[in-house]
């Protein structure tokens, strides 16, 4: 089955990695190159979505990378990593119902812009240097906050010592900070026990062309694309066939055929070919070319 460049929306299970995923259509399908858009922890699960061959240049264009996930909160445990990835132990017995109007007031909150301190196990770089590196060599170093914003949370249940919730977060923030956050609020611990994420940008766990028991994926498994323009935000236009050559070559188009002064799709014979950008007053210059054709559904 040759697929081409496509997005694709995956359900990761519990235990891979973000990376064992792409891995695996990768070879299931013979896919030159795949690449996946916000990595999840192998302890969490959920939606992942995924780009094959040159789709993999145009994570930049996603119209909305808000991830929205249902989250578990063990209240009064704590472990390294901040989750149940690594050994983990019960330091205080806590009944999260007697803290309901504190939880409720910690989620609420946090809805809004703020500087979180990602945790140590993480893959970000600090002086070209893994964090997760750092921690498993026991070197301590500082950490930049960075910015995030929760656009919304919602509290679903309080029952002994779990907490779970419902929130829809900017790219980049670190859950496990949020709920090691919660339990110091509450003058405690607290990790992450189930982390599933339910929606990115506007692609939800209900889409109809997602992507599930990826344990028994075989290539003789019919698997459907998502739509170009379920996940690029950007004004398209339509141009006829002479102008390929133009495009291969990335040449430059009149203004004339744009709608806006933003960035356009380039679509020719139902193939999204290039993304073209302002360049002057009188042209466009194309800001990608893609190689691997794909037709659009």
């Amino acid at each position: 089955m040759n697929l081409n460049s496509n997005f694709y929306l995956i359900e990761k299970p519990k235990s891979w990695t973000s990376q064992d995923l792409c891995t695996k259509f990768k070879k299931t399908y013979k896919f030159k190159k795949v690449g996946h858009s916000g990595t999840l922890d192998p302890n969490a699960e959920g939606l992942m979505l995924v780009a094959t061959n040159s789709f993999t240049k145009l994570f930049d264009y996603i119209g909305n990378t808000n991830k929205t996930y249902y989250v578990k909160a063990l209240l009064g445990y704590t472990s390294e990593t901040l989750d149940v990835d690594s050994d983990y132990k019960k330091v205080e017995n806590i009944k999260a119902e007697e803290h309901k109007e504190d939880i409720e007031a910690y989620l609420n909150n946090l809805v809004g812009d703020s500087l979180q301190t990602p945790p140590i196990y993480s893959a970000i770089k600090v002086n070209g240097k893994r964090l997760y590196k750092y921690a498993r060599q026991n070197v301590e170093v500082d950490i930049p906050n960075r910015k995030i914003t929760v656009f919304n949370t919602n509290l679903l249940s309080l029952d002994n010592e779990t907490v779970e919730f419902d929130i829809t977060v900017s790219k980049g923030t670190y859950i496990r900070s949020i709920v090691s956050d919660m339990g110091e609020y509450l003058n405690t611990k607290a990790i992450v026990g189930e982390l599933i994420r339910t929606a990115v940008g506007d692609l939800k766990s209900t889409n109809t062309n997602k992507i599930t028991n990826l344990d028994n994926l075989k290539s003789s498994d019919k698997v459907s694309p998502l739509s170009w323009s379920e996940v690029l935000d950007l004004p398209s236009i339509v141009l006829d066939s002479s102008k390929e050559n133009y495009i291969r070559n990335g040449q430059l188009l009149e203004n004339r055929y744009f709608k806006t002064s933003n960035k356009h799709l380039i679509i020719i014979d139902n193939q999204l070919k290039a993304v073209y950008e302002p360049f002057n007053e009188k042209y466009f210059k194309p800001d990608k070319v893609i190689v691997w054709m794909y037709t659009i559904a």
